[in-house]
């Protein structure tokens, strides 16, 4: 049954009715049920329409969660069907308090032979907001059997702009008139039926019951508002929503110094702002500028970021820019805790423990029950027995118990729920969508060490929940959050903000099965929409966290009053574009300096020095009031000139088209340009002056059909000039040579003086004129232009000049100033000269060009310098190849990339940039470009080398070109003392190293794919204990970084030494030194080991950290980018899978790697077949700041940092 909203305004009232409305809310007492009928009516035993309490406790069914707060009925009797008007309302009722009426149209509404029946609410006083809230079913009854009737029900939310609710086709017309056997009667009997509503008033204790939010403000109705969202940025905004309500850090992300950052590429100025908005905006917030301070581009914003690993990396982005000012640790006096990880021998006094911070907890969600079992699956203690016992030093192989705990927790926790684990019998990534109950209030007590601080107690009540909705490969996040102490919870989905029950907060999203009444034997439908991310705030310090507010930044203010400014100038000016026009009048004073094709150029190509008369003016403005303004402005009376309109014509070209005279002086601009030109946006006009020989009606009338003005343009060969010198006018039947002597005159020629005449046909097409044929047969026509040169054979023809000046532009030559580690490129300390300017044909040969430069900076040999494109970043991107048919051309950046500037000449401006060479570039395109990676003491001593080798040799040139650079290098920063270099040369794909380089390789078995990279490592002494150098008692290992699985590598590898019998603490202190990273960095490194060759991580050992367990979280709004690696099998790795590989950090004083690889070097043939003989060494962490290479490309990836 089509349900729609009628909006009609009321009639006269021809019917009666009667109506006995109820406000008792009494529950059903009887569960009566008909029997259904296809033909649409139904007749039931036992139950009539006139039995009321009982018919809407049977019929008329409340939701779940609804509460009625009246209920009513009304009967209408019809008499006279046939006599009725299209559309009848019933008498008013009252139920509830509020009024009702009901609306008929008995022949349809908008619906051929249907009868349309609705349900109209009434308000006694209109106000704001006013709306009522009802169940309730329209029937149709035959009035002397009420037992044989058809009704409709529905729920509707009343609101001043839908007021009434019902059914389009509540009954097809031939159904009501006639009986569906021949034992019934019809509903409609000699003219007569009866029409019932039954309605029950249902409390809205929220407001927001059955809203359509159309026009609904959330700041209005809630006092918050909700962030926009980019494309698949609903994960960030319940994020942001949590923290900007955690008072505590929101105050710490105001007192963040950021007067002098840039919003675009300060996260904590971005923060700020967001966090501003959020209090004072009445519209949702934009994030654009936040997104864009990580970094992230347009594309990003349509793309999945897990949000653990988002909230951790704002987090540390935050926690450095706070460093060293008086919010220095708040985002750790937060979010951090402590937890220890421990080994407890059973039968002697030894325990091995390690203690961590945490920022969140990630907690199994399958196998438990409730929040609290999640914690005890956390703690579970693991007994190390059997062949499993624990090496304890000093006492050998023991029984020990194996477990976390935690030292403390801080006072906003942050759990997130593993809602997302991988299948290994599916062999893919599920969603666990089981239920999983969390607690409004949860005692952490029993889950902190015996020597916790107890002094308070360790109490946490709920703050937020996180939600997703959907599935693996598509959903939607949004958040549930009680913004103060009090129990008052929100939902912030985007940009909607609306209130929630508490308890719909909880029952609602704990997932698991969803109850169906009635549903007996069908299966259980599951719920997609559960709980991922709990935010708890401890309870002793609840205050604290949601109390007292900071003050907001008196720079914050500023720049985002002048951002509201600089709004409110931008809506004036879209506001000014829709009731202006804007209009352009070019006069023969342009004209006449005109060097191009046309009268004139309308857009930024016409030189300042030049200027057209443009101005916005009223769109309803008259043209005659129009022309009285421009002869004020430009100082002429209004009665010298005339104005013509110019039009654009399919050839691209935009001449005159007739004079604006007569009747059309009354016209308004607006419509002298939808007449003309309506897909214009602006009017383009000729200012003609009026000479002694414009006839007398220059004013008031058109010239005739058979006349046509021309203009005419002079090119002075000797200046190489054109110039426009005016215009005349010619007869049809004329022929063309008979205007040459006015042409003469009119360039200031002698009479005797030979000229060629062309056409200006369109840009890439100027003819020479026959000057036998009429300007009829020439197919001259008002508006053309012509051009006339003195004749000369060895003189540039108009043609020539007009290719030219087609394909002028300006190009700037800035010096490309060469790196150290380039090959050939020019050295020494002599500066570069300043940028020149070129203004020429694009077709300019590059010979041409070359030697041009060459001359103005000093360079005997052209062919020693090389060009660049330029990037619209301002960077080189590939050189130039000379070719014979190489042109300006080919060193500009392609069109489809780059919209140029204009300069003051109104030609379009480039910029190339040129490179000294000592070489020539014919003896250079001989050579092979190698990218080599050049990497010193510690891995972030980086330094890209571009080195040029021979084609055709082996590898062993480019290890002495190599080393040549780098020795150059590091003389140029140390000086004179350089020690004599030991290198090491690998080949790297795909962040491994594929190949070690010896030299006797071939060049053209290197980098063939442009997937891989050469690396030239520094072999230091100081990596190694003084005995071990130069001996055979070391071995090296490959190192690689990666995150969540092995087959997800980044960063660069690197060749490592391990010695016998060196602790495990000795081995990660040279290894720390390798690796120069940060003590934030190493904090959160996790370090597995493992044969060569190996694919998945539960065939390594864990040696220290941790490896992370946790999924990705789904793809949300979109599914996975094409560039995004699949999850690898061991990303889902829990802890019994790795309980045994593990070492959690505990044994780094009787570890000993050399050893730990031997042994599994032995075990491996059980998993691995044809294993090589080097093992490896991986990092697990985050990519943050290594980059993307290959052979031409270079970039970074910015997440936050």
């Amino acid at each position: 049954m089509d349900i729609k909203r009628e909006g009609e305004n009321e009639q006269a009232n021809p019917a009666g009715g009667e109506m006995t409305p109820r406000s008792d809310s009494g529950t059903p007492q009887t569960s009566l049920k008909g029997t259904d009928d296809t033909a649409g009516t139904r007749k039931y035993s036992g139950l009539s329409t006139l039995e009321e309490d009982d018919f809407i406790n049977t019929n008329v069914i409340l939701q779940s969660r609804v509460e009625e707060d009246a209920r009513g009925y009304f009967h209408w009797d019809i008499d006279n069907w046939t006599q009725l008007p299209d559309r009848v309302i019933s008498k008013t009722f009252s139920v509830g308090g509020y009024d009702w009426d009901i609306l008929l149209f008995p022949r349809g509404n908008q619906a051929a032979e249907k009868v349309s029946l609705y349900l109209e609410a009434k308000p006694r006083e209109v106000v704001d907001g006013w709306h009522v809230c009802a169940t309730f079913g329209l029937a149709m009854s035959n009035t002397e059997d009420p037992s044989t009737f058809k009704h409709s029900l529905t729920h509707h939310r009343f609101t001043a702009e839908e007021a009434d609710w019902g059914f389009t086709q509540f009954a097809e017309l031939r159904d009501v008139m006639a009986a569906p056997d021949s034992e019934s009667r019809p509903l409609l009997e000699r003219g007569q039926v009866r029409i019932s509503a039954f309605l029950r008033v249902v409390k809205d204790p929220l407001g927001v019951l059955w809203h359509n939010f159309h026009n609904y403000s959330s700041r209005k109705h809630t006092g918050y508002v909700g962030l926009r969202n980019q494309g698949a940025t609903c994960y960030m905004n319940s994020l942001l929503q949590s923290l900007y309500f955690t008072t505590e850090f929101r105050n710490a992300v105001y007192q963040i110094p950021t007067e002098n950052d840039d919003p675009k590429k300060s996260v904590a100025l971005a923060l700020q702002r967001v966090f501003y908005n959020l209090q004072g905006s009445d519209d949702p917030v934009d994030t654009t500028e936040l997104t864009k301070s990580f970094g992230w581009d347009s594309l990003e914003s349509f793309m999945q970021h897990d949000v653990q690993e988002f909230n951790r990396v704002l987090q540390d982005n935050l926690e450095t820019k706070m460093k060293g000012t008086v919010v220095d640790g708040a985002v750790a006096r937060l979010f951090e805790g402590k937890m220890k990880s421990y080994i407890r021998c059973v039968d002697v006094e030894y325990e091995s423990s390690r203690v961590e911070n945490y920022y969140d907890i990630s907690l199994n969600v399958k196998g438990c029950a409730t929040l609290r079992d999640s914690f005890a699956n956390y703690c579970e203690v693991e007994t190390l027995d059997g062949e499993n016992k624990y090496q304890a030093e000093g006492f050998g192989l023991q029984a020990a118990r194996k477990g976390v705990i935690f030292e403390s927790f801080p006072p906003v926790l942050q759990l997130q729920l593993k809602r997302f684990e991988y299948d290994f019998q599916r062999d893919a990534m599920v969603k666990i969508n089981d239920r999983h109950e969390f607690p409004p209030t949860i005692d952490l007590g029993d889950f902190l060490s015996e020597d916790a601080d107890r002094s308070q107690p360790w109490t946490y009540v709920l703050h937020g929940v996180l939600v997703h909705s959907g599935d693996l490969h598509s959903g939607h996040y949004f958040g549930l959050l009680r913004p103060t102490i009090e129990d008052v919870w929100y939902r912030f989905d985007d940009d909607r903000v609306v209130p929630v029950a508490p308890g719909e907060v909880f029952e609602e999203y704990y997932g698991g099965d969803l109850a169906v009444p009635g549903a007996r034997g069908r299966p259980a439908v599951k719920r997609f929409t559960n709980a991922y991310m709990l935010v708890y705030i401890r309870e002793a310090l609840r205050d604290d966290v949601l109390g007292g507010e900071a003050p907001v930044p008196a720079h914050l203010l500023r720049r985002v009053q002048e951002d509201r400014a600089e709004e409110e100038r931008r809506q004036r000016e879209r506001e000014e574009l829709a009731t202006t026009v804007p209009v352009k009048v070019v006069s023969d004073a342009q004209f006449s300096r005109h060097q191009a094709f046309d009268l004139s150029y309308f857009d930024q190509r016409q030189p300042a020095d030049n200027a057209l008369f443009v101005e916005r003016m009223p769109r309803d403005m008259p043209l005659r009031a129009f022309i009285a303004h421009y002869a004020a402005r430009t100082g002429q009376a209004p009665d010298s000139f005339r104005l013509w309109i110019m039009v654009g014509r399919v050839n691209k070209t935009v001449r005159c088209e007739a004079p604006l005279v007569g009747a059309t002086m009354d016209l308004t601009l607006a419509q002298v340009l939808e007449n003309r030109m309506p897909r214009w946006t602006e009017l383009r006009l000729y200012c003609e002056p009026r000479t002694a020989t414009s006839p007398a009606d220059f004013l008031e009338n058109k010239p005739s059909s058979r006349l046509s003005m021309v203009h005419a343009k002079f090119f002075d060969t000797a200046l190489y000039q054109m110039r426009g010198v005016g215009s005349l006018y010619v007869q049809a039947d004329q022929h063309v040579r008979d205007i040459i002597p006015e042409l003469r005159a009119l360039a200031g020629l002698s009479p005797q003086t030979p000229i060629t005449l062309y056409e200006e046909v369109k840009p890439a097409l100027v003819e020479e004129m026959n000057t036998a044929l009429t300007f009829q047969s020439a197919e001259i026509q008002s508006g053309d232009i012509i051009c006339f040169q003195i004749t000369d054979a060895d003189a540039l023809r108009v043609p020539a000049f007009f290719d030219e000046v087609q394909h002028r532009i300006s190009v700037r030559f800035v010096p490309r100033t060469p790196r150290a580690d380039e090959e050939y490129g020019s050295t020494g300390s002599t500066p570069e000269p300043a940028p020149l300017v070129l203004t020429a044909s694009s077709k300019t040969p590059y010979d041409q060009v070359a030697q041009w430069l060459a001359e103005r900076v000093d360079m005997h040999d052209p062919l020693k310098l090389r060009f660049y494109t330029v990037s619209p970043t301002g960077q080189p991107r590939q050189a130039v190849r000379r070719t014979p048919t190489a042109a300006l051309a080919d060193m500009l950046p392609n069109a489809m990339f780059i919209q140029p500037a204009l300069n003051s000449e109104g030609l379009q401006e480039f910029t190339v940039m040129y490179e000294r060479l000592e070489v020539d570039i014919v003896q250079i395109e001989s050579m092979r470009s190698i990218r080599v990676t050049y990497v010193g003491r510690t891995m972030r001593d980086e330094t890209v080398l571009d080195v040029l080798v021979p084609k055709a040799g082996s590898v062993k040139a480019l290890m002495e070109a190599t080393y040549a650079k780098v020795d150059q290098l590091l003389r140029a920063q140390r000086g004179a003392d350089v020690q004599p270099l030991s290198l090491r040369y690998y080949e790297v794909g795909c962040h491994r190293i594929t190949n070690i380089l010896t030299g006797d390789e071939l060049m053209s078995s290197i980098c063939t794919t442009g997937l891989t990279e050469i690396v030239a490592e520094l072999c230091t002494s100081d990596m190694l204990p003084t005995s071990a150098i130069d001996t055979d008692s070391s071995r090296h290992v490959e190192v690689f970084h990666f995150y969540r699985g092995l087959t997800h590598a980044h960063s660069l590898p690197f060749m490592f030494a391990i010695l016998p019998n060196e602790v495990w603490s000795d081995t990660w202190e040279r290894l720390q030194r390798k690796l120069g990273m940060s003590e934030m960095e190493l904090k959160n490194l996790g370090v597995v080991c493992g044969p060569q060759g190996v694919l998945h991580l539960r065939q390594c050992r864990v040696i220290q950290g941790s490896v992370s367990d946790r999924t990705e979280s789904p793809v949300v709004d979109q599914t996975r980018a094409s560039n995004t690696p699949p999850m690898d099998a061991d990303t889902e790795v829990n802890a019994s899978v790795m309980s045994d590989n593990s070492m959690n950090g505990v044994e780094s004083d009787t570890l000993c790697l050399w050893d730990l690889l031997q042994q599994m070097k032995n075990d491996v043939t059980d998993v691995i077949p044809e294993v090589g003989i080097a093992d490896i060494l991986a990092l697990h962490h985050v990519d943050r700041s290594s980059r993307h290479r290959n052979l031409h490309h270079e970039r970074a990836i910015r997440i936050l940092n």
